[in-house]
């Protein structure tokens, strides 16, 4: 492994946004690990781990210390719908791998970014499903302490876009146990995938470099009745949440421009990069956000990207 100085990470984001890392290294096996947590280790600095970029805003004045690039993108399928993935696989290629296979319980990722590691730290999910659903334990090891450790499921501390590892970012996740259905019918699960990829396509803006959602949809029983009532008129509500993007178009936000950086006219829960957006673009433009549905709402939204 070789360590680099001073390398972009804009080109490793959705966003393509973002400073430069101090140090950057990929991890192609345990060997590399093993450097790097020494570097760490020996240098006393700060990491961040790297991995899809698609859940992310990096600062324009980029990240002192190590960015770790894991590259574990191996997967396994076996008869009885257990897989065993790297957890640097690439989410679009794992759902369609499992639906090309014949294996039924990802189909509902289609056109889910990032990776399956992502997509573990932040409970990724959408139409009524979760990667908590069909997780059955996940590899990980300890940046600081060096501890390897197996979580099972239940481990997790798994919640609405959140778990143990969004928490604790020392741990690199390594490889995590899926339980999928083995199905024969692959031509239904590839047609579902592609009908969430178009649905996607429809209604995002993925014509623009993006991080995907901003916010966090917000749960039904954490809001006031009077804010719940006016959605229910509106019939916004979904399985106990109310969409972010709801509050940001009522508060006349659409379209809201700050430099380079917009509140999409597609999906009001999205900001997209116009072309030259800098990170404190974006971040007014959330500081703006918080700020008109707070006043015209009395609601606080949670950012669901990451800030570095």
């Amino acid at each position: 492994m070789f360590i680099e100085e001073n390398i972009p990470l804009k080109p490793y984001t959705t966003f393509k946004i973002g400073g430069p890392a101090k140090f950057f290294a990929v991890l192609k096996n345990f060997n590399d690990l093993e450097v790097a947590v020494n570097f760490i280790e020996k240098n006393k600095i700060n990491f961040f781990i790297l991995g899809g970029g698609s859940n992310l805003l990096i600062k324009d004045e980029g990240f002192d210390g190590i960015v770790l690039k894991p590259q574990f993108d191996y997967v396994n399928f076996f008869e009885d719908g257990i897989v065993n993935v790297g957890c640097s696989k690439s989410m679009p290629e794992l759902v369609f791998e499992a639906c090309n296979l014949g294996y039924k319980g990802l189909e509902w990722a289609g056109g889910l970014p990032g990776t399956c590691g992502g997509a573990i730290v932040n409970n990724a999910g959408c139409f009524g499903f979760e990667i908590k659903d069909i997780l059955l334990e996940v590899s990980a090891i300890n940046l600081i302490t060096k501890e390897f450790r197996i979580f099972k499921n239940k481990d997790c501390n798994f919640s609405y876009r959140d778990s143990f590892f969004k928490n604790h970012p020392e741990w690199l996740l390594i490889e995590a146990k899926l339980k999928l259905e083995p199905d024969n019918d692959k031509s239904e699960l590839l047609k579902i995938m592609q009908e969430k990829i178009e649905y996607r396509k429809e209604r995002h803006p993925l014509e623009y470099p993006n991080a995907g959602s901003v916010f966090k949809n917000l749960l039904v029983e954490n809001l006031k009745e009077d804010i719940v009532e006016i959605a229910k008129q509106d019939n916004v509500i979904k399985a106990n949440k109310i969409p972010a993007a709801y509050f940001i178009e009522k508060a006349s936000l659409k379209g809201k421009k700050i430099g380079g950086a917009q509140i999409s006219e597609k999906h009001a829960n999205f900001i997209i990069n116009l072309g030259n957006a800098k990170a404190i673009d974006v971040l007014n433009l959330i500081d703006l956000i918080k700020e008109e549905v707070k006043n015209k709402f009395d609601v606080n939204l949670e950012l669901e990207i990451e800030v570095v």
